[in-house]
């Protein structure tokens, strides 16, 4: 995950690139008589300036999330059935979902927070399975959904989240956060430790953590209710940037080979 501040400098950086090489690109053609690659080469990194500024402006805009969980509350799973699964054309109230995803992940070492806005996903850390790398194996950090609605409907922005583990005579909590990833993350970690005591050598650890653990019965549940994850302003950003460094491999030669050709 990237600090707030390591994400500035990016898009600062990717800013400036990508500009340079827009006036850049440009100017070079201009300068050896060269209007239509000039004009092709200007449509090209100015929609990459622009796309990268929108996004840079919708990151800007957005606010930190909380430094805490505390003003979320555990959502119980509904005694009631969930209602029918619908489409995006009708989907369910916003407010539907949190005691759905309590549905979904009950029985399991995940539990789900509200504060009647956004809904975090994120391990149980009363559960065993978590208690004991929280109060004797340093679990450090611990992985957080957020969802949160957007201006269109049906549509919700997900926040990947590193959470501080917080231990107190035993009682585990989510502390402040250290960092944030706007979009979606994809985890797998496994972890073994043995060790040789007076019951010979015995394996003391075995953990495994997949992001799919949450992200499985959360693409079901929006899936049912008509829902679906859209992509921020920071994952389209990213994305515009790694397609524009991909396509500099193949349009810098491009224009070079032009150029050697016309001069």
């Amino acid at each position: 995950m990237t600090s707030r501040l390591r994400k500035l400098v990016t898009f600062v950086a990717a800013l400036v690139a990508f500009s340079l090489a827009l006036a850049g690109g440009v100017w070079l053609f201009l300068s050896d008589g060269q209007t239509w690659p000039a004009l092709g080469w200007g449509v090209v990194w100015g929609i990459a300036v622009v796309v990268t500024l929108v996004a840079f402006i919708g990151f800007l805009r957005e606010t930190d999330p909380d430094a805490t969980a505390d003003e979320h509350v555990v959502v119980t799973p509904p005694t009631t059935p969930l209602p029918p699964a619908t489409d995006k054309s009708t989907p369910w109230p916003y407010e539907w979902l949190a005691p759905a995803l309590a549905t979904a992940f009950e029985g399991t070492p995940y539990v789900v927070r509200s504060n009647g806005h956004s809904v975090l996903v994120h391990a149980d850390l009363a559960d065993a399975r978590w208690r004991h790398l929280a109060t004797r194996r340093h679990l450090e950090h611990a992985f957080v959904a957020r969802f949160t609605p957007t201006d269109k409907p049906g549509v919700v922005k997900r926040t990947d989240e590193s959470r501080q583990v917080e231990s107190h005579a035993g009682i585990s909590g989510l502390g402040a956060q250290i960092a944030v990833s706007s979009g979606r993350e994809f985890t797998y970690t496994r972890r073994k430790e043995w060790s040789l005591g007076l019951e010979g050598f015995r394996k003391q650890v075995d953990y495994e953590f997949s992001t799919a653990e949450i992200n499985v019965p959360v693409k079901e549940i929006l899936g049912r209710a008509g829902w679906r994850e859209a992509l921020d302003s920071e994952t389209k950003g990213a994305l515009v940037m790694g397609a524009m460094g991909l396509s500099a491999l193949v349009l810098v030669p491009l224009a070079l080979g032009v150029k050697a050709l016309v001069g």
